[in-house]
């Protein structure tokens, strides 16, 4: 076989690399994929082929690849379930789709690309040999492989995790394919920033393993924290809990989280120091987010705002924000202070 295929760097942080078997079944498939729209004969059918797909034979990649037919099976399975690949079958052969194959390489027009066909095994799931005709950059000179902005900018969702996953990789070691997984669910959910910061968090506790990577994550969730914001106040409060010792923790009573009952509490520890606008602000808009209702806002002891039930209103409703409100407050009146 003839041509050649490109291969993007970003490869080198992707599960696909991290495993010999998949990252060779996975070059296989670019290789054998045609390079645009053709049309081939299995038997007396014409099956027509779209760039990035080819007929694939059971047998005949066994051979080619010096693998069981099973683990083959397998593999391709894996590609399968992490969207990389697309197999439709039938009960004499199947299609494999390259997903995303624009990602992955280009057709230049313009060039006389010939091939032969490609062999395929003869057996009860696959075409018989010389069924299939693919076409593939062949004549295309060196100096076309150049960085093109557009194909690095449109990734896939493997590669944009790729700084989530060197972070892993580079603190925690090897990414099995099960975590891979569990690890692109949880930056869907919660974002990159989120994920990194629950892996710097197991870290500086030193227990860097993903289980408790999850836990972290999980924490957060069920607490309602979404931002990294959210997350430091969680953090003094468990760093406070941490230095009390479990003896001296009570349990929270209420909806309202206990990070978020210590972040309000803070300034009675510290009667010393003024609230800052900010954390003020953001006391508001967590209890606004918890459902508290006006009046318990108002009366929170750590405020020191003469805050109304209007102005309650108007930031739930989005019509100011909170720190515009308590700048057009009277002098902030620190907790303690007569």
């Amino acid at each position: 076989m003839q041509g050649w295929i490109k291969l993007h760097r970003k490869i080198l942080h992707s599960e696909i690399f991290q495993n010999e078997k998949l990252l060779k079944i996975f070059i296989y498939c670019l290789t054998k994929s045609s390079h645009k729209r053709t049309e081939c004969r299995v038997g007396r059918q014409k099956v027509q082929l779209e760039p990035g797909e080819f007929v694939f034979g059971r047998k005949k990649a066994s051979s080619e690849l010096n693998m069981k037919e099973s683990t083959v099976r397998d593999y391709l399975k894996v590609l399968q379930e992490d969207n990389v690949i697309t197999i439709k079958s039938t009960n004499k052969f199947s299609v494999i789709t390259v997903n995303n194959w624009a990602v992955y390489q280009s057709y230049v027009e313009g060039t006389d690309n010939k091939t032969p066909a490609i062999e395929q095994q003869n057996d009860s799931t696959s075409p018989s040999e010389n069924q299939q005709k693919a076409t593939y950059n062949n004549d295309l000179e060196l100096k076309e492989l150049k960085n093109d902005k557009e194909s690095i900018d449109t990734t896939t969702s493997e590669h944009s995790n790729s700084e989530v996953i060197c972070f892993y990789e580079k603190n925690f070691g090897q990414m099995p394919p099960h975590i891979h997984k569990e690890l692109v669910f949880y930056i869907t959910d919660s974002g990159d920033e989120m994920v990194i910061e629950a892996m710097k968090r197991s870290l500086y506790r030193n227990k860097a393993n993903w289980g408790y990577v999850k836990s972290i994550l999980q924490s957060w969730k069920n607490k309602g924290v979404g931002t990294l914001e959210e997350a430091k106040i969680e953090e003094s409060q468990y760093s406070h809990n941490q230095f009390r010792g479990p003896s001296s923790r009570r349990r929270s009573k209420g909806s309202s989280p206990e990070w978020l009952k210590q972040k309000e509490s803070q300034s009675t520890q510290s009667a010393n120091k003024p609230l800052r606008l900010e954390d003020v602000a953001t006391m508001i808009k967590l209890r606004i987010k918890y459902k508290k209702e006006p009046d318990e806002i108002i009366q929170a002891n750590c405020f020191g705002y003469n805050l109304s039930k209007d102005d309650i209103r108007d930031i739930r409703e989005d019509l100011k924000t909170a720190e515009e409100i308590l700048r057009s407050k009277t002098k902030l009146k620190v907790v303690g202070d007569s």
